[in-house]
């Protein structure tokens, strides 16, 4: 009976919470900062309606400390346990209230939460509402600063609120702060007064409803780079001692708020668009907060760096981007829906990618990390649907890789299936009758269906709402007499992991096949086996199905030597160019392979580096070349190195230094002297491990000298130390120059770096693999252990 009564109780508790439909109507908190003690003391004042007549509502709140409630001149009852629970602040208000009424509640509180850097997450970690980051004794470089995190429900740690995605509102923030700081947050600002006592409060303001989770704050020292787009003004936030490494992060950005206009055929929906960076923030980072983004600041780097980097950063703002279109102004009506943000975003990455490099560049770079990544989530076994329909659990669903990277790919298939043309329509059509509304998948798809004339319904079952992952084994012939070429393509899908949902059997949908030098359409019908006959008039030289890759699969396609080396000097697809050197550097490694056969391989791979082809092509090519060859090159090839670093630069100048660097031959160290002097410090790096492979007696003097020339972050002098990891012998070894100059490196926590744990990235850990590769790893220990104390 007693457990009977519990059940009930709760039963009861829940409805009311479930039964219970608020409007937050708008939000305005005043903000004040306790650096010391890591709190935020505030007034949120929070103006509701409710959708049925009633006195009490119900609020998130996460380990707040609330002093007082009232409601004009009432002071109201409230029910907090000071958890963080969902719907754990019981509010009495003081008399019911029906829905044609609005009202505004007062909550004064203060954080008690801690949103402390997670230390295994060496490239940073999001956590829960407020992070409060400033200078300790083991990094006193790092800045004051303050920043949240609000998606997907860490925005209640910081001030009470409705954390459920289906309740919009507009926002207002009153932040003071010590007037050397700035304060950021949602919307616009309004207005900046500085007080007689040293402190300024900034009043930010917006006027379009929004979900709770897109609120944002950050405080910290900065200064602004104003560009503008059209009519939209484009604030970069950055720290004051960066300000040039800033202006060369950014130079893109009109330019990509110009293409996302012309491909939503909207103009950018706010007045001002503000992009601020922070420490200790993840890679690539979340959805764009409201009219803004934050980053993390391993984004601006100066020249250089960036132009070895556009690649990468310049893609993780054009998504920020994104998602002020798919994601502020059209808005998820669930987290079900999450994926129309996240995938929009990636997709236009990769689009703008294409439009800026080249289809090439999308193909070798952003295809092959989107499909590892699903690729990994499936034989990881994290497997469901890009919307898993009616789950209990659906928010734990929106931070792998399938509503971003899966849901991006399946973007790109359904482009393919409605054609540019229509496509375009589509996307413009999308936007434009949702703009300020909250969107479903199937609004998406009712678009679609309604440009496009046709049913898409198929499509969505078999790529959104069911599971699975295509596995295509290919088999040709050819008949000469009647000159007609087979294409045998079984649907053998893997299916040794277990899903409680439900999983496509057969795929259907566009293929496009390239056969030698003609492309052709078929289309795979939902059965285990489709066969194709096409018409030949010679037997193909080499067919590559699934142009560009396009249908998401797995594909298995037997070819030979010489069909993929006509395909490698050949095709007009660049991921199957790829396809085959990797292919074609398997049989050259392979013992069984005849020697005559590994030269033709060898010859082919030089010819593709010394091409007109797409760099990044030729760099891939550079790299399989070298690890066939085994160091061991010919005249010619050196020549061919010696060619490409006199005249490529970046990426393609690094490999030809690293490859002529396995030599370990003295006779080029002139070269890679010189090349310390290139502006890409991918270069300079791969010279300064080549001049230690050396073993030359020239080598310290020269690596030593990096620490002299200025780079950014400390690059140089990661390249010194990872050129000094070289030179291990017994000489260099008791030299006290070079560990003291190591030790130096390890010590010092004062110079520019960057805050990656990692050596690639960060000096003091460069230093620590130096002190190891020199049998000195035991001089490092008294400098950590100090530090962990």
């Amino acid at each position: 009976m007693k457990h009977l009564i519990i059940t009930l109780l709760l039963f009861v508790v829940k409805s009311q919470i479930n039964s219970q439909v608020m409007d937050t109507k708008h939000i305005a908190l005043n903000l004040s900062f306790d650096w010391k003690k890591k709190q935020v003391h505030g007034i949120a004042e929070i103006t509701i309606s409710v959708k049925k007549t009633t006195d009490i509502i119900f609020l998130d709140a996460g380990f707040l400390k609330i002093q007082n409630i009232s409601l004009g001149t009432n002071t109201l009852q409230f029910h907090y346990d000071g958890g963080d629970s969902e719907k754990n602040l019981k509010i009495h208000l003081n008399k019911p209230y029906s829905p044609e009424e609005v009202f505004t509640i007062n909550i004064y509180y203060s954080t008690t939460h801690t949103n402390e850097s997670d230390p295994n997450a060496i490239g940073g970690s999001f956590g829960k509402g407020l992070r409060f980051q400033q200078p300790t004794a083991t990094t006193p470089k790092k800045r004051n600063q303050i920043w949240s995190c609000g998606e997907p429900s860490g925005n209640k740690y910081w001030f009470p609120c409705n954390e459920d995605i289906t309740d919009i509102h507009t926002m207002e923030t009153y932040g003071t702060i010590e007037s050397n700081y700035m304060v950021l947050a949602s919307g616009e600002l309004i207005d900046k007064i500085t007080t007689q006592d040293g402190m300024t409060t900034y009043h930010y303001k917006s006027t379009m409803p929004f979900p709770n989770y897109l609120v944002f704050i950050v405080v910290g020292e900065y200064t602004v780079i104003t560009q503008q787009s059209g009519k939209s003004i484009i604030q970069n936030y950055g720290y004051p001692d960066e300000k040039e490494a800033i202006e060369s992060t950014v130079q893109l950005l009109p330019d990509m708020m110009k293409f996302l206009e012309e491909q939503t055929g909207i103009s950018y929906p706010f007045n001002t668009y503000s992009q601020i960076v922070v420490q200790d923030y993840p890679f690539p980072g979340l959805i764009g907060q409201n009219s803004s983004s934050i980053l993390s600041d391993n984004y601006i780097d100066d020249h250089g760096v960036h132009e070895d980097f556009k690649y990468l950063w310049d893609g993780v703002a054009m998504q920020a981007l994104t998602n002020q279109w798919f994601g502020n102004l059209i808005m998820p009506k669930s987290w079900e829906d999450i994926w129309l943000n996240n995938a929009f975003a990636q997709y236009y990455a990769g689009l703008y990618t294409t439009k800026c490099y080249g289809d090439d560049e999308y193909l070798l770079w952003y295809y092959p990390f989107e499909n590892g990544v699903v690729q990994n989530e499936w034989m990881g076994g994290n497997i469901h649907p890009i919307v898993p329909q009616n789950h209990k659990d659906i928010i734990d669903f929106t931070n792998d890789g399938y509503s971003k990277y899966r849901g991006s790919l399946i973007l790109r298939m359904l482009q393919y299936e409605i054609g540019d043309d229509k496509w375009r329509e589509v996307i413009q059509y999308f936007v434009r009758v949702n703009a300020y509304k909250q969107v479903s998948t199937q609004d998406f798809q009712n678009a679609v269906e309604k440009i496009s004339g046709k049913s898409y319904k198929w499509f969505f079952d078999q790529w959104i709402y069911k599971v699975g992952l295509p596995h295509l084994e290919v088999t040709k012939s050819y008949n000469s007499k009647s000159k007609k070429l087979t294409v045998i393509v079984k649907q053998n899908h893997r299916r040794e992991f277990s899903t409680q949902f439900q999983t496509v059997e057969f795929y259907e949908g566009k293929i496009k096949i390239e056969i030698d030098n003609k492309l052709k359409d078929i289309v795979i019908k939902p059965k285990l086996v489709n066969k194709f006959i096409i018409t030949c008039d010679t037997e193909p030289k080499f067919i590559n199905l699934n142009y560009k890759k396009i249908f998401l699969s797995e594909t298995h396609f037997v070819k030979s030597t010489s069909e993929l080396l006509y395909q490698l000097h050949n095709s007009r697809d660049a991921s199957a160019k790829q396809d085959a050197l990797n292919s074609l550097a398997v049989i050259a490694l392979d013992s069984a392979t005849a020697e005559s056969d590994v030269t033709v391989i060898k010859k082919a791979f030089k010819s593709e580096i010394t091409s007109n082809n797409y760099w990044r092509l030729r760099w891939i090519a550079l790299n399989a070349f070298a690890r066939i060859s085994k160091s061991i090159y010919d005249k010619e090839t050196i020549t061919m190195l010696q060619s490409l670093i006199k005249t490529e630069r970046s990426w393609l100048k690094m490999a030809a230094i690293s490859v002529l660097g396995n030599t370990t031959d003295s006779q080029y160290l002139e070269i890679y002297i010189d090349a310390l002097n290139d502006e890409s410090d991918r270069v300079v790096n791969a010279a300064a491990i080549a001049i230690g492979i050396t073993r030359s007696p020239n080598a310290l003097k020269v690596l030593l000298d990096l620490e002299n020339k200025h780079s950014w972050k400390n690059q140089n002098r990661i390249s010194a130390l990872n050129g000094l990891q070289q030179l291990g012998d017994d000489q260099v070894v008791n030299d006290d120059q070079v560990v003291n100059y190591v030790l130096h490196c390890l010590t010092d926590n004062l110079s520019p770096r960057w805050y990656l744990a990692t050596a690639i990235w960060d000096y003091p850990f460069a230093a620590i693999n130096t002190l190891v590769s020199l049998n000195k790893a035991e001089m490092g220990y008294p400098i950590i252990f100090d530090r962990f104390k």
